[in-house]
């Protein structure tokens, strides 16, 4: 008999802990051998803390195809929809088949090297373009090969609709439903000036539109770019190429998780 394997990422704080102990107690009553961490023999990854948690677990895993869910002990929460009192609830609904699967595309990022090498970085939920430095930061964008503007300022933030309730909404970006496939565009702190002009909103994108960035070329411009946190340095950039990615994770859900609900208990 195969055995039945289920990957746990904890963060390692006393109360997460705690619930951690429960869920493997829970899990092995029910018949399952819990990981520490992530295995390719796993059937599900079970992230336990809060957004960051989960995000951290699965650029852990390399965007493992395995399934994806959490349980909630963070702030935010809007990857976790699973509340430690209902653990014991979720796991006889996973044992019956009662719930879904969703696949959450990436942002691809492309990064395209002033002597034509490349390098591919993915995000669940946003990537933030910088100067590693920090100072004003000069960008050409580019929306399906049309030239748009030039945004100068401390740099501008990509993110999916899963993304769009974080970062993006503190830098005014526009709240945007999980199910649509859209890329948004959000300037961070524009210079709106006579010597400077760009457009001081976030734009929505739909998928089939690549967007393209030209940082400023110069010496001393070395890029920061940031995926869900995770930081990547770079210096001699041509440009950058953001796209919907066709790469997926995939995100189970028992149906408990309501959007709008979250909306309103996280930010009202």
């Amino acid at each position: 008999m195969k055995e039945k394997v289920i990957n746990i990422a904890a963060n390692d704080d006393t109360y997460t802990l705690e619930i951690k102990k429960c869920l493997v107690e829970i899990l092995k009553n029910n018949g399952y051998s819990c990981n520490e961490g992530f295995s390719e023999n796993g059937e599900l990854n079970i992230t336990i803390g809060g957004d960051g948690a989960f995000l951290r677990a699965v650029r852990e895993s390399s965007f493992s195809s395995v399934p994806f869910i959490g349980i909630n002990t963070g702030t935010l929460g809007f990857y976790p929809e699973i509340t430690p009192e209902n653990m014991e609830a979720f796991v006889h609904d996973y044992i019956n088949g009662k719930y879904a699967i969703n696949d959450v595309n990436l942002i691809e990022s492309e990064i395209v090297f002033a002597e034509g090498q490349t390098e591919k970085v993915y995000a669940v939920n946003d990537i933030i373009l910088k100067r590693k430095d920090m100072k004003t930061i000069h960008l050409d964008v580019y929306i399906a090969s049309n030239h748009l503007e030039k945004i100068s300022g401390d740099g501008l933030i990509i993110s999916s609709p899963l993304g769009s309730s974080a970062y993006n909404k503190s830098a005014g970006g526009s709240l945007v439903y999980p199910s649509l496939k859209t890329l948004q565009l959000t300037p961070l702190s524009p210079i709106i000036s006579n010597a400077y002009r760009c457009l001081d909103c976030s734009i929505i994108v739909p998928p089939e539109f690549e967007i393209t960035i030209y940082p400023e070329r110069r010496t001393d411009y070395y890029i920061a770019l940031a995926a869900d946190g995770e930081m990547y340095e770079y210096d001699e950039i041509e440009c950058v190429h953001f796209r919907t990615s066709q790469r997926i994770i995939s995100r189970l859900s028992t149906g408990t998780f309501n959007y709008w609900n979250v909306i309103k208990d996280k930010f009202l």
